[in-house]
């Protein structure tokens, strides 16, 4: 649906913000924008399918955009809104989309290279026009100044200008990008589709695809069409296959990363004949590991048609058709190489068949196995008709054999026409741009691209800005360590620990945490007293008792086999089983006031001889006792065994008594006392 829409504004100050070529109207044109869509004619009816029958379900009426009350329903506004800028006494003119509508009454605001592009003064008057403008697929650049090769990738700088400022481009404006603090200038050449004088381009860099449905593209010689696929399994490879229509020859170049390109890639397919397959397994290590996005990158890039079938049928436009399907690969298909076309593997599937069966023969020029009764007649006609390769052994028609070749530098075998792109894919002659390394194999150039090469951009590690890697590190200890020299050079900072307060390099933090995660993982548990209901630390007598509660028990004449001891100990515990404590928070299990009953002494002192076991007075493994204590351990117990709750066992009993006793019993700072000081169960 079109309509009408232009109206005459002043032109106001430009502002520094505003970039690229979005303009800011009135909030009044906004409204005469609605008014005029909602004004114009509908669109017509589409028209009768001649195909359709009203008695079959196999033809389904055309569906029409109707609403609850039988009426067409409104078409929305169209998005982006494109205008035409032309100034009126010069009659130049440009295109722009609109960034919002909140310019003063009467008043348009330009960005300040597009008034200088008009000749356009703060107050003249410029007409503004709405234009339906198609959507581009395709760009021509000249760069206006020499240093225009200082720019280290011209596809990546232009596209990420376009993407964030621009809605338009119209023939022969020039395009202004900054690469750091240098301005760069490119003239808007041609554009495509005709008659490209202007074109938008929101939306229409990339293609989308949908995991498991074919689409089909055009792209123009020379060129490339992108795609973006969304990966969300990665527990599965993806199969990606590209088929071009002859005449015609696509490469097939894909990524993690945009943009995908010949020099800038992780998976490539190069060759000439049949459908360009990439298979990319789950176990493969840039697919896997990719963290950034769950997006694949696609590149298809069009060739000249190089079969010896290519004739005057070979589109005139330039133009290869081909399409494209990427699907799950749950299983490992051996038949596709990675990252290569399809090639057959021997397996027990692909054996000769009847190769070795009973009463069937070898033929000595195919190589295939014959029926012994027809030998002599196949043999006949294979020799008179058909002729095998000394180098590779293929079997070919002996018209065919002026057309194989073999590559004088590989193993490479094939139809002659594949020569011409072998030896430029392969054994060509590419230098990276940051002149340290050149290769013969364009695949070489994109594994120097994306690893070693000096241009390359990275995330530092340390400084979290993207920067280019530099060369390799120079010593030793950065290079088993990974680190380029931008990161060798900016992990030489040092930060202060704030658990030893010593200032430790970047890149040495996480040996340096990891020595720290050492020592808290051996630390030697606090020893606690062997009373049950006591959380003091142990102390050295016979008992393994706190020196609180030890006291009563010391004797201060000499006690070699320790009775004294054991008579005193007995005594304790047949007072506790009889009468109790009497105290109210006791929470010893061999207490009568825990219990809340008294017991005789019979009894007592039956219970007794089996607690007073548990003791072990004397020996190195240590026992148990049950003797009351006062209030304030009580809690300290209780809160205690909260926190080892609440830890969930993570933390042992005599670290969770440490912790509280380090915070002054606050649970909310032993717990992350804990979490920092206190070493872990190991499981």
């Amino acid at each position: 649906m079109t309509f009408a829409w232009s109206a005459t504004f002043t032109v106001g100050a430009a502002t520094a913000h505003l970039k690229g070529d979005k303009i800011i109207l009135p909030h009044t044109a906004l409204e005469a924008i609605i008014q005029a869509h909602a004004a114009a004619p509908p669109p017509p009816p589409p028209l009768p399918d001649p195909s359709y029958d009203p008695t079959s379900w196999d033809h389904p009426p055309p569906q029409q955009t109707l609403d609850s009350n039988g009426f067409r329903k409104p078409q929305e506004l169209p998005s982006p809104l494109t205008f035409q800028i032309r100034n009126p006494a010069n009659r130049l003119l440009t295109h722009s989309g609109v960034k919002e509508f909140s310019a003063e009454d009467g008043q348009v605001r330009i960005p300040a290279w597009m008034m200088e592009s008009l000749s356009l003064a703060v107050g003249d008057q410029v007409m503004v026009k709405f234009t339906a403008l198609p959507k581009g697929t395709w760009a021509k650049f000249r760069p206006i100044t020499a240093d225009y090769m200082e720019i280290l990738d011209f596809r990546a700088l232009l596209e990420s200008a376009l993407r964030s400022n621009y809605t338009t481009l119209t023939k022969g404006e020039v395009l202004k990008v900054h690469q750091g603090a240098k301005e760069f200038g490119f003239v808007v050449e041609e554009l495509k589709p005709e008659p490209g004088e202007a074109v938008c381009i929101t939306d229409t860099d990339l293609e989308t695809l949908k995991i498991g449905s074919e689409s089909q593209g055009r792209i123009i010689m020379e060129t490339y069409q992108r795609w973006t696929v969304d990966i969300p399994n990665r527990a599965s490879g993806v199969q990606i296959v590209v088929e071009p229509r002859e005449p015609g020859d696509v490469d097939v170049v894909v990524s993690t990363r945009s943009p995908v390109s010949l020099h800038d890639h992780i998976w490539a397919n190069f060759e000439s004949l049949g459908p360009r397959s990439i298979l990319i397994p789950a176990a493969d290590p840039d697919y896997a590991t990719q963290q950034d996005s769950n997006v694949l990158h696609i590149g298809v890039y069009g060739r000249s048609p190089s079969t010896a079938s290519s004739d005057s049928s070979s589109n005139s436009a330039g133009e290869v058709d081909y399409t494209i399907i990427v699907r799950y690969q749950d299983g490992e298909d051996t038949s596709l190489e990675t990252g290569a076309a399809t090639k057959s593997i021997p397996s027990a599937a692909t054996d000769i068949p009847n190769k070795n069966a009973a009463g069937y023969q070898e033929c000595t020029n195919c190589g295939s196995w014959i029926p012994e009764r027809t030998i002599m007649l196949h043999s006949n006609f294979c020799f008179r008709n058909n002729v095998k390769c000394d180098r590779c052994g293929d079997v070919m028609r002996k018209e065919e054999l002026e057309n194989h070749f073999h590559c004088d530098h590989c193993e490479k075998h094939g139809h002659v026409s594949e020569r011409k792109k072998h030896m430029e894919v392969y054994h060509g002659w590419y230098q990276c741009t940051c002149e340290t390394y050149e290769t013969p194999s364009l695949p070489e150039l994109a594994r120097h691209r994306r690893t070693i090469c000096p241009e390359r951009f990275i995330i530092c590690r340390y400084c979290h800005i993207l920067v280019q890697q530099g060369a390799p590190a120079s010593n030793a200890r950065d290079l088993i360590r990974g680190l380029c020299s931008h990161e060798s050079y900016c992990g030489d900072r040092t930060i202060q620990c704030q658990k030893c307060t010593q200032m430790v390099s970047l890149k040495d933090v996480q040996v340096h945490a990891q020595h720290h995660e050492y020592q808290r993982q051996n630390q030697t548990a606090p020893l606690l007293c062997s009373n049950q209901n006591c959380v003091r630390t142990k102390s050295t007598n016979v008992l393994g008792l706190c020196q609180l509660c030890f006291g009563p028990y010391w004797v201060p004449t000499e006690d070699p086999k320790h009775q004294k001891l054991v008579q005193r100990l007995a005594r304790k515990y047949h007072s506790q089983l009889m009468s109790g404590c009497g105290n109210s928070w006791c929470r010893n299990q061999h207490c009568a006031t825990f219990r809340g009953r008294e017991m005789d002494a019979t009894s007592a002192a039956t219970e007794m001889m089996g607690i007073l076991k548990e003791a072990k007075i004397g020996s190195a493994e240590g026992g148990q006792t049950w003797l009351c204590v006062d209030e304030g351990t009580t809690r300290k117990k209780v809160m205690a065994e909260l926190l080892f709750e609440d830890m969930k066992g993570v933390y042992a009993m005599e670290w969770c008594v440490k912790a509280l006793e380090a915070e002054k019993t606050d649970l909310e700072a032993a717990v992350q006392w804990l979490n920092l000081q206190a070493p872990r169960k190991r499981k």
